[in-house]
């Protein structure tokens, strides 16, 4: 009889907390975008977004291209005409982390290549970390093993045949006073 009350117990509360977790989860906070919306959950929607029907923000926007100017003028290619292109800047110190990043920039996929500019704090040696959210919801689809469903890229264009991250040689290039260009070829899953 104790057994079977003990095993009552755990099923009951088990169950109890699964629902009370599902639900916190469901309600605690809204993130989701309505399309069309000129408010997202992260602030007012940009001028861009809007016209695009995207949930961007003013703070994603990419810089004003400039010539001999401390910049990466960045062209990515292999997408398709639908979602957002995100572009991520590192430096050294914490390559490839989530809080490492030195800044972040998502446009419009509107074209097969999309260019944009990247101004940098000063010259040295910086990374690029690109990917195409086609159906932009901002989020990298993955695999069960974690590898990419959607179209992704490193500055350098290393060939990476294992399930790894891409290594800060293989993808680090030089930020001189006037600038470089950079081209990343998004690869398909």
């Amino acid at each position: 009889m104790n057994a079977n009350f003990i095993n009552n117990f755990f099923l009951t509360s088990s169950v109890v907390l699964y629902f009370v977790a599902f639900s916190f989860n469901t309600y605690a906070k809204d993130t989701s975008y309505l399309k069309g919306s000129e408010v997202g959950p992260r602030g007012k929607i940009s001028k861009i977004g809007l016209e695009n029907n995207l949930e961007l923000y003013k703070f994603d926007e990419a810089d004003s291209c400039v010539d001999n100017s401390t910049q990466i003028r960045t062209l990515i290619t292999n997408l398709s005409k639908s979602g957002i292109v995100k572009v991520e800047l590192f430096g050294k110190k914490n390559f490839m982390k989530k809080s490492g990043k030195l800044r972040r920039i998502r446009v419009p996929a509107d074209s097969e290549r999309v260019s944009l500019c990247i101004n940098v704090p000063a010259p040295g040696e910086y990374a690029l970390v690109s990917y195409h959210d086609k159906d932009g919801n901002r989020k990298l689809k993955k695999a069960w093993n974690l590898k990419p469903k959607e179209p992704y890229g490193v500055s350098n264009n290393p060939v990476i045949e294992s399930l790894r991250l891409p290594r800060w040689a293989e993808a680090s290039f030089y930020v001189p006073q006037e600038g470089i260009e950079v081209v990343i070829n998004l690869v398909k899953p």
